[in-house]
């Protein structure tokens, strides 16, 4: 974390300028540096915008009453690290529960790429796959699987469930007619709070 130096009330009236001219331009100096930290500052395009929102500490937010809201951090429900939350007059909404997703096709492998916080997808035999998220994805083995895929027989009665098997592991099971079948392909996303 940095630290700006800054003067309160100079330049101050009773003062020769020149007194106060050391502290001014360290406080302009500052200013600019402050800027620097999460915004594209002076001279730069485009300047004023963000480039991060740093957020420092967590902060439990009290009432808001509309049309005023807030955004911080505080505890997480499945462990206390920071997890970032939106907060208006009618409640509080978790804004980080997607911990991981993938794209994988009928082989298991993760296609073109596609996916977050996935370590491993691997094909266990037919219509059943498991998958590994990286380490700290999530917390524990307290969170949720959606599933989607695309069939290769769309009419025929098709499910898909899973089942966690420890903590950032799970298994992916495709059934058609109760019998195990690999989908065409398939996507998931995983969410914590």
């Amino acid at each position: 974390m940095s630290s700006f130096s800054y003067s309160r009330d100079i330049p101050d009236g009773p003062n020769n300028p020149t007194q106060d001219q050391p502290n001014m331009k360290i406080n302009t100096n500052s200013i600019e540096d402050i800027l620097n930290v999460d915004h594209v500052t002076f001279r730069q395009v485009p300047g004023g915008t963000h480039k991060q929102l740093t957020i420092s500490s967590k902060n439990v937010a009290g009432l808001q009453t509309d049309p005023q809201s807030v955004v911080y951090t505080d505890n997480g429900t499945a462990s206390t690290v920071a997890q970032l939350f939106f907060r208006n007059q009618n409640r509080i909404f978790h804004l980080s529960p997607i911990r991981a997703w993938g794209f994988a096709d009928s082989s298991g492998a993760i296609s073109n790429s596609q996916s977050f916080n996935v370590s491993t997808s691997i094909k266990n035999s037919a219509g059943n796959y498991s998958v590994t998220l990286v380490a700290n994805a999530v917390s524990t083995d307290k969170f949720a699987v959606l599933v989607s895929y695309q069939s290769n027989t769309p009419t025929a009665a098709r499910n898909c469930s899973y089942a966690i098997t420890g903590v950032g592991t799970f298994d992916l099971f495709f059934n058609v007619v109760a019998i195990p079948q690999d989908p065409v392909n398939f996507s998931f996303i995983v969410l914590q709070i």
